[in-house]
C-alpha cells in the first residue's frame, strides 16, 4: 500500500473539523446550528476519516 502525504487544503480542512467538534464537546465554543446537526464525535470522526482518505489517494 503507498501512502502520500495530504495536500495542505486537505489537511487544514479535517484539522478544523476536528477542531470544531473537539471544542464544541468540552463547551468552549457553541455553534447552535452544527450542534442541531450532528454531535461534536461525528465532527471528530469526520476529520480523521478525511485524513485517512487523502493519506490512501494522492490527489485528495
Amino acid at each position: 500500500m503507498n501512502l502520500s502525504a495530504p495536500q495542505l487544503l486537505t489537511w487544514i480542512v479535517a484539522v478544523i473539523i476536528g477542531l470544531l467538534g473537539i471544542l464544541i464537546r468540552i463547551d468552549v465554543m457553541s455553534i447552535p446550528v452544527l450542534e442541531n446537526l450532528v454531535r461534536p464525535f461525528w465532527l471528530v470522526a469526520t476529520g480523521f476519516v478525511i485524513l485517512a482518505i487523502s493519506n490512501l489517494f494522492r490527489s485528495l
